[in-house]
């Protein structure tokens, strides 16, 4: 009798521990069932995002500007260049290709790379990382102003993951798998909403999503649509990592055998009235620019005290509305052209001998500072 009873216990035993078992298995197949669900309707949704247009660039970087071009060439491919202008904003928002294909003709081709708001550290990652897919490039244009020298902690140099940057361009991955990586969904909401829209503006408000044809924006925004924080500006004191990481860029494009060429883009008179009144200030920094290239390739450039340009060329601080984008481009030109060198030479003058003329005659000059915005 006990040893029926003894069966008996083991047996409900058993299946008492059994039971929990098959539950745990049912609820981790539900849970895993659920996962790959949601999984599935998160890749759907972003597909068809991105197939009706309302979907940004994958944020490799967390910068619309860096992340937008190089989904242009995934699509497009990498263009290839002989001229690359790179900085930060003073490049982004200071070149007109329209000029510059005046000037060069159509046997240079050229990219305008910079980035908006990047430091001397990040302007060298990025433009070797740009290098790195264009083996054509002879001159690199760096353009720059003030603030680019604000601060250069090592930890901030990097803007994206380099390989991950060269697998989108590649197509090594469908573009879903680099916006499951950056995923963020109150973001994702929201550029839903946002990133049509800013892609339809135009050139006349800073939350334009548009690139040009060759890179950065040409704006024609008045400052009275820029936060007056931007239009103030602020005036740092500089970070001698930004002149180490400059003169790196500078040695590095030696190396390569790239002709270069730094240039101190023009700042607003009033912003400079404000914090450096007496000129010290950037005098100190151009000192320090210079001393840092000394013995590179890399000349040095100051459009700021040459062009010396007006109040209402500015739209914030440091950024040039595009009657003025085009005067500034105009003179560069001449600088490279004066040089007479390949792949920058041109057989017809005609264009370069104007623009020679409009920056050394000082009539000529206070003509194109004229141009009505």
């Amino acid at each position: 009798m006990s040893s029926s009873i003894s069966s008996s216990d083991s047996s409900i035993s058993g299946s008492g521990t059994r039971l929990p078992r098959r539950r745990a298995r049912g609820f981790l197949a539900l849970f895993l069932t659920g996962m790959l669900g949601t999984l599935a309707l998160v890749v759907g949704g972003l597909a068809l995002l991105e197939a009706l247009g309302r979907l940004p660039p994958p944020s490799l970087s967390g910068r619309w500007d860096v992340d937008l071009t190089l989904k242009r060439w995934r699509d497009q491919g990498v263009p290839r260049a002989e001229l690359l202008f790179a900085g930060s904003s003073a490049a982004f928002y200071g070149i007109d290709g329209r000029e510059v294909r005046a000037a060069l003709g159509d046997s240079v081709r050229f990219l305008n790379i910079g980035v908006l708001g990047a430091k001397m550290h990040q302007t060298r990652m990025w433009l070797e990382f740009v290098l790195g897919l264009q083996p054509e490039v002879r001159r690199v244009v760096l353009m720059s102003t003030y603030i680019d020298f604000e601060a250069c902690p090592p930890r901030t140099a990097r803007l994206f993951d380099p390989t991950e940057a060269r697998a989108l361009i590649a197509r090594r991955f469908p573009l879903v798998y680099h916006h499951l990586r950056h995923l963020a969904p109150l973001r994702l909401m929201r550029d839903v909403v946002d990133w049509p829209r800013r892609l339809q503006l135009g050139p006349d408000t800073l939350e334009t999503r548009r690139l040009e044809p060759w890179g950065g924006q040409v704006l024609t925004v008045t400052r009275e649509r820029v936060p007056p924080k931007i239009v103030r500006g602020i005036f740092p004191q500089p970070d001698p990592r930004c002149y180490a990481a400059l003169g790196a860029i500078a040695r590095m494009l030696d190396r390569r055998g790239i002709e270069s060429m730094f240039v101190l883009v023009p700042m607003r008179p009033g912003y400079l009235a404000a914090y450096d009144p007496d000129g010290r200030g950037l005098r100190a920094h151009m000192a320090r620019v210079r001393a840092t290239l000394a013995g590179t390739g890399m000349a040095v450039v100051d459009l700021h005290q040459e062009l010396a340009l007006p109040e209402e060329a500015f739209f914030d601080a440091y950024h040039l509305r595009a009657p003025w984008v085009r005067l500034q481009t105009r003179a560069l030109m001449a600088r490279l052209l004066d040089d007479r060198e390949p792949p920058l030479a041109r057989a017809d003058r005609t264009y370069e001998a104007e623009i020679l003329r409009a920056s050394a005659s000082p009539a000529a000059r206070l003509r194109l500072r004229q141009i009505s915005p």
